[in-house]
């Protein structure tokens, strides 16, 4: 975490941010979230709530079959207050890899399909309530790329992209959210590994890279560094060839 970092002010800024924004978004009515039941989406709905108020703040919860914890989706929208629907991917998912047909799809390419469909859901039905949807990416896994090109990485604004998780947990303290779903282990939900089991390293020792140059650890450091690099196509725009 950044020495300098103040949870609360933060919290302060990134509700007026959020505020600023919809401002200067005339056509939008709200902001449409996919609520996992992880930390970020659970943190980055109530900064939507304490934004916009809770009548402007629609959650979308999308299991791909059974979802093991989705009694946390639900609890957070209870919490909130916020109105919700449960669009289960289970049936697109299949369907898709029927269509494709493909024997020797890898396992991550699966693994990928999920989060493309859930940003497909989003969009749909914010396109149709003419409400922005809200990324939920934090800075550390942007940083190594644990994140899916035009899946979870795709959205209109994102409250928490420039926040480490340490700094997003903090946030979630001030909030005074349940320190069980603030605490919670992050996992992609697909892989049936938790993010830093996938990874090979913690998201502490991320942080570490990004703030003091190093993790601590050279092998470390050098996977981080690499997956920084490899990834760089997932943080930048597309390239586009331009008439001279």
């Amino acid at each position: 975490m950044r020495e300098n970092f103040n949870a609360s002010k933060e919290c302060e800024n990134i509700i007026k941010w959020i505020s600023d924004y919809f401002k200067n978004q005339p056509g939008a009515k709200g902001a449409i979230i996919g609520i996992s039941g992880g930390k970020d989406s659970s943190i980055v709905a109530t900064l939507l709530v304490k934004a916009l108020g809770k009548e402007r703040v629609f959650g979308v919860l999308m299991p791909n079959g059974i979802q093991k914890d989705i009694a946390d989706s639900l609890r957070v929208v209870d919490i909130l207050g916020i109105s919700h629907k449960i669009v289960n991917i289970e049936k697109a998912y299949n369907g898709l890899l029927e269509g494709i047909s493909e024997d020797n799809l890898s396992v991550d390419a699966k693994i990928n399909i999920p989060p493309r469909l859930r940003m497909t859901t989003l969009y749909a039905i914010g396109s149709s309530m003419h409400y922005r949807v809200c990324g939920t990416g934090n800075k550390s896994e942007g940083f190594v790329g644990y994140t899916t090109k035009w899946g979870d990485n795709a959205y209109d604004f994102n409250p928490i992209g420039d926040l480490t998780t340490e700094e997003v947990i903090a946030l979630g303290d001030i909030l005074g959210l349940p320190y069980e779903l603030v605490h919670k282990t992050p996992s992609d939900g697909l892989s049936g590994k938790s993010d830093e089991e996938k990874l090979g390293f913690t998201y502490k020792q991320i942080n570490d890279y990004i703030e003091k140059g190093s993790s601590g650890d050279i092998e470390t450091d050098t996977k981080i560094r690499l997956k920084h690099e490899f990834n760089k196509h997932k943080r930048e725009l597309p390239p586009k060839y331009k008439v001279l």
